[in-house]
């Protein structure tokens, strides 16, 4: 049974020498993720799993390099050609928003393309993991009717004015194809 928001608890390293070409090309990606989605897949969506106002753990205010406080976590899928290919999760504080924050209503909309559109946005501390067979995350894949398999992944924080928000992205299998 799934529970979110998914614990993507792992690893996270700056070790980007393993990573073979077609995985590098992917996870190394500076700009938009959904751009490069777009570009690859004739179709794309976005599929909302769950928004859950939550606290962040003192590790995750410690990642964004913020006071621990209360965030929406989000949750979604991103799919090209129909097919599932990237699980990602955004973490977004909720103290510097508006109440009709743009974030707070994205629905099937997805992130980057908000976030992207900002001249002054800066990524920082990206950061890549390998999920195991063996992580919560294997949950997910066999509500996709996926085989389990490693997955890898990327985690950045971003600066938005005065915003910092953390995004976790997993290149579900048969995302690099």
């Amino acid at each position: 049974m799934l529970t979110f928001p998914l614990d993507i608890s792992s690893q996270w390293h700056q070790n980007f020498t393993a990573l073979d070409s077609s995985r590098s090309e992917w996870l190394l990606e500076t700009g938009s993720l959904t751009a490069k989605l777009k570009q690859t897949f004739s179709e794309f969506n976005v599929k909302v799993l769950s928004e859950t106002r939550i606290m962040l753990t003192e590790s995750q205010a410690k990642i964004m390099g913020i006071e621990q406080q209360p965030a929406l976590c989000r949750e979604v899928i991103l799919y090209g050609d129909s097919k599932p290919r990237v699980y990602a999760q955004s973490w977004i504080p909720l103290a510097p928003l508006a109440e009709n924050s743009l974030f707070l209503s994205l629905g099937e909309r997805p992130l980057g393309e908000f976030i992207f559109q900002h001249p002054d946005l800066v990524r920082e501390n990206l950061m890549i993991t390998d999920f195991t067979k063996h992580s919560p995350l294997q949950t997910l894949l066999t509500s996709l009717a996926i085989e389990a398999s490693d997955v890898s992944a990327r985690r950045s924080v971003f600066h938005l004015a005065d915003l910092k928000l953390m995004v976790c992205e997993a290149f579900l299998p048969g995302a690099f194809d």
